[in-house]
């Protein structure tokens, strides 16, 4: 089973050669056309262009299913001054966070001693093109 998630938003499961969605109309009508287009399996998918947090969810998941690195980032614990892991900053991307200055809003990655910001900027420029 693989899955992809926007925490209390979203969900894409791919078990037993089938995709599973939950999550907003918009997104099911996204998978629908990928499906159209490529056939049922995530693994034949191409990578979509980023317009909202749902694009950067299906994204995350198409590379998944393909095993490969859905993400930039490998370290659990992205901001070491605030403890914010990785994947509290992901979330805020898929959720339509799109800015270095508003993950650290957001997430208060980036606003202690400021060195994870490169890695907050590498990680909006791998999902977000």
């Amino acid at each position: 089973m693989i899955k992809a998630t926007i925490p209390y938003q979203a969900e894409l499961i791919f078990s037993e050669n089938e995709v599973r969605i939950s999550g907003s109309r918009i997104l099911a009508d996204k998978v629908q056309n990928l499906i159209r287009l490529y056939g049922k399996s995530p693994t034949n998918w191409q990578i979509q262009p980023v317009q909202t947090g749902e694009d950067v969810l299906l994204n995350e998941f198409i590379l998944k299913c393909q095993n490969k690195p859905s993400t930039s980032y490998q370290h659990e614990e992205l901001c070491h001054c605030r403890m914010i892991p990785a994947e509290k900053v992901l979330n805020a991307v898929k959720q339509g966070v799109f800015s270095a200055r508003e993950i650290s809003r957001v997430t208060l990655a980036g606003t202690g001693c400021g060195s994870c910001k490169k890695d907050i900027e590498e990680l909006l420029s791998f999902h977000v093109k």
